[in-house]
């Protein structure tokens, strides 16, 4: 009976509460809705909203939201945009954000309270003659709301009185409209005079009143100069030339329909800079005329070459445009991305070398022996070529007598480089034939040496240029490598410590396993206990400081008799996984006649190196270290 009441009053209680939830709570909490959405001074569907009008101290302005395709800023291919255009008192772009906010404002002003419901004297709330004249222009389907009349600012609070046209009440609302609404047609209108993408650009041409023509033209992922020289062309000062355009703004606007445009030096324009636009090679331009003052600084008088409206530009444009050829053009001898080389070959020096890029981003050699290679030292080898620039600006002869003349008939060094990842099977387009790689040909840079007045004189080139470069020797002496081992590391392990989340030791000093379980660091072999974090930091930071002494020469595919298959020693590292990240392995022995020496390797890779026997012992006291007393 007992159970049977309990489960009864049980179920009443879950009822009641039920019943408390939904018709009390959740009651109190909808009129608590309903009574915050009766306080809206509008309320429509905004996101069918027309329009605003707008009348104030600077005029009266119309501002519509219209749907096109094509709209100023969308390709061709994009799907019909909508965007804010002013109707009244000009036809032009209204600001998009400027707009947008005045929306913002409107959708969750409130009336806070009425302050009468019929004003004896309106000029004590500014209301007689009110400075603001708001008109929501809804979309289909909604009744259009009176017009909202904006009055002064009440003393406490800083709030906006207003009314509704053709009412009585005077209101009281959550916020102060005046800021917002007090804009002028400046303000309002769209003030960027370009609104495409630098990557939209195909072709740059610059006309300059008494001064040759410059034409710029995109080359694939570059640029060129085609007059009035022929030469590839700085990405940087082409970025710069497009972003100031991209991003041009008027600071005032002086004549929306001009009669005559000799009064701003427009007629025959000072400047024309010409922009063609894929992927139908549409043409905008930007005519610049006479300099004046705008607002106590120096200005220019400009337009687009498609529109009549004449504005105003700041003087800091004219240092981007006011550039020669030689200012454009690109200094370097061979701009790429460091980190789009996947491999590289090297000649020079005695060298033949062959370098590649393969997973975790890290470098190998791959002939003429299989190691690791350093990738600080490929770091700074590429970052070298990438940076070389040319002195002086040579014609390439045509003759392999004429390229004698600059040494680069038979080069003192030859860098090839490849870029991107190798696709799943075959050669890409543009792949060099007969290369036998599966990386696309990047370029192929080339230096020779001659002597000139009893001085070594360096020049420079890349198959496929036109021009030759006079430079620095100090890439061929300071960066260049001497000999393979230059660049191989000699870093026993490579992993990332932070992956880290087991260590495992086999050998005289195992075994230990210890894991890692959140942010704590736990020891499970020998026995159990927690291991202090700085020390297993310190382990990881010793293993990975850990260097080769000396490489050995032919590795025999035995390894039982120097004492690493299996080895005497192993530290094993792995991820969350349980995934092998890299297993240091150690012999007890060096080679006969060399004391204090022990072989060394990484498993899985096809060195041995020897090392101090005593990096070993430091090592192991790390690990030592890491094992708490049972």
């Amino acid at each position: 009976m007992k159970f049977r009441t309990t489960v009864i009053a049980a179920l009443l209680l879950a009822v009641f509460g039920a019943y408390v939830y939904f018709f009390e709570y959740k009651k109190a909490e909808e009129e608590k809705k309903q009574e915050e959405e009766a306080k809206k001074v509008f309320s429509i569907d905004w996101d069918k909203l027309k329009g605003l009008k707008i009348k104030n101290a600077h005029g009266t302005f119309v501002l519509e939201k219209v749907t096109e395709a094509g709209a100023e800023g969308a390709s061709s291919s994009e799907a019909p945009k909508s965007e804010w255009r002013i109707t009244q008192p000009v036809e032009t772009r209204a600001d998009p954000m400027t707009v947008e906010g005045l929306v913002t404002n409107l959708k969750g002003v409130k009336r806070e309270q009425v302050v009468t419901e019929k004003a004896e004297n309106l000029d004590a709330y500014g209301l007689k003659d009110p400075a603001i004249r708001i008109t929501v222009l809804p979309g289909e389907g909604d009744k259009a709301p009176a017009s909202l009349l904006v009055g002064a600012t009440s003393p406490v609070g800083s709030n906006s009185y207003a009314m509704w046209e053709g009412g009585d009440k005077v209101l009281l609302l959550s916020s102060n409209l005046t800021p917002q609404f007090d804009k002028g047609l400046y303000d309002l209108r769209h003030k960027k005079l370009f609104a495409f993408k630098r990557d939209d650009v195909e072709r740059i041409r610059i006309v300059r009143s008494e001064a040759p023509e410059i034409d710029l033209a995109r080359k694939g992922d570059g640029w060129k100069i085609v007059k009035p020289i022929h030469a590839r062309a700085s990405e940087t000062e082409i970025n710069q030339i497009l972003d100031k355009l991209a991003n041009l703004k008027a600071v005032s606007f002086d004549d929306e329909n001009p009669k005559d445009l000799s009064a701003y030096g427009l007629d025959k324009p000072v400047w024309r800079i010409e922009v063609a636009l894929k992927p139908d090679q549409t043409r905008i331009a930007l005519l610049l005329g006479s300099m004046h003052e705008t607002k106590g600084k120096g200005s220019i008088y400009a337009k687009r070459g498609d529109r009549p409206t004449v504005v105003s530009l700041g003087m800091d444009l004219i240092g981007t445009f006011a550039k020669g050829p030689k200012e454009l053009r690109e200094k370097r001898v061979m701009p790429f991305k460091t980190w789009k080389i996947h491999k590289l070959e090297l000649a020079g020096k005695g060298l033949n070398v062959t370098l590649e890029k393969k997973e975790g981003d890290r470098w190998w050699i791959e002939a003429p022996i299989k190691a690791r290679a350093d990738g600080s030292k490929m770091t700074v080898l590429l970052g070298a070529l990438n940076r070389l620039e040319g002195e002086e600006f040579l014609e390439k002869p045509k003759t392999k007598a004429g390229l004698a003349r600059f040494g680069l008939a038979d080069p003192l060094a030859r860098v090839t480089l490849y870029e991107g990842k190798p696709p799943a099977g075959g050669k890409k387009k543009g792949e060099e034939a007969g290369s036998g790689s599966t990386y696309p040909l990047f370029g192929k840079f080339l230096l020779g040496k001659v002597q000139e007045k009893g001085k070594d004189v360096y020049y420079a080139t890349t198959e496929g240029d036109e021009t030759v470069y006079r430079v620095s020797g100090d890439f061929y002496k300071n960066s260049f490598p001497a000999d393979v081992e230059a660049l191989r590391s000699k870093k026993v392990a490579a992993f990332s410590r932070y992956l880290v989340a087991g260590i495992e030791a086999k050998g005289p000093e195992g075994p230990v396993l210890i894991r890692r379980k959140e942010n704590r660091w736990e020891l499970e072999k020998p026995h159990s206990g927690e291991v202090d974090r700085k020390k297993v930091d310190a382990l990881l930071t010793q293993v990975l400081a850990l260097e080769v002494d000396r490489f050995v020469e032919n590795v025999p595919e035995d390894l039982s008799a120097w004492g690493l298959d299996p080895a005497a020693s192993e530290l094993v590292f792995r991820n969350d996984k349980g995934k092998e990240m890299g297993a240091v392995l150690f012999s007890a022995r060096g080679p006969e006649g060399e004391k204090g020496l022990i072989y060394v390797r990484e498993r899985g890779e096809p060195w041995v190196g020897l090392i101090q026997a005593d990096k070993k012992k430091a090592l192991m006291d790390k690990l030592a270290a890491c094992v708490p007393e049972g």
